[in-house]
């Protein structure tokens, strides 16, 4: 008997374990936060055909390729942002990086707007740009919306899009397992009502 109560406690500390980490440290998801385009208009505010690539699937130049692999760090992005006199909040990430693309003829500044998963009108954003003229990283005027980020640019290659983790949504997913988090609680109630039950039934015998 005390070896099977000992069994559930240890079941019951792994499941607080996880209960634990679910709501450890909340973010938005790091890969592929950037689905797609809500809009985008040249100077005269005409449509533009926009369009957007994962960085795995775009033939970008060697310093393109650096300059992604640089901005993933974000001691670098920290840098980029205070050069820039953007306050950098802590808790901010690299949610996603893309190269974007306009087509040949379109007339700068274009402002876009993405459709990013998990920002709100509340959450704190950053938008980066890589000027290819330049050879550098450089911070674009960018506002948050409800599941959108819209910037203003003067030229397009990669985008780096910058949330700071604790503004964004998170729902009631755990971000280390993509489980609800209840299904953690629920395994922790079943697990101590086990116990429970056998210190009921040792008291019987």
């Amino acid at each position: 008997m005390r070896k099977k109560l000992m069994a559930l406690v240890s079941a019951v500390v792994l499941a607080a374990a996880t209960v634990t980490t679910a709501f450890a440290a909340p973010s938005v998801t790091v890969s592929g936060v950037v689905s797609g385009i809500q809009s985008a208009t040249d100077k005269n505010g005409n449509e533009v055909g926009i369009r957007i690539e994962n960085i795995s699937d775009t033939n970008l130049t060697a310093e393109e390729t650096k300059a992604v692999e640089e901005i993933k760090n974000i001691d670098k992005v920290k840098e980029v942002m205070e050069a820039a006199g953007v306050t950098f909040e802590e808790g901010m990430q690299v949610a996603d990086i893309k190269n974007v693309i306009a087509p040949e003829g379109t007339e700068f500044p274009v402002t876009i707007t993405f459709k990013v998963a998990g920002v709100t009108a509340n959450s704190r954003v950053a938008v980066l740009h890589f000027d290819t003229a330049k050879g550098a990283w450089e911070v674009v005027e960018s506002k948050a919306g409800e599941g959108t980020i819209t910037a203003t640019f003067n030229s397009l290659s990669p985008v780096a899009f910058v949330v700071d983790k604790d503004t964004a949504a998170n729902g009631a997913t755990s971000p280390q397992t993509g489980e609800p988090i209840t299904l953690a609680l629920a395994g922790l109630a079943i697990c101590a009502g086990a116990v429970g039950m056998g210190v009921t039934a040792k008291r019987r015998k």
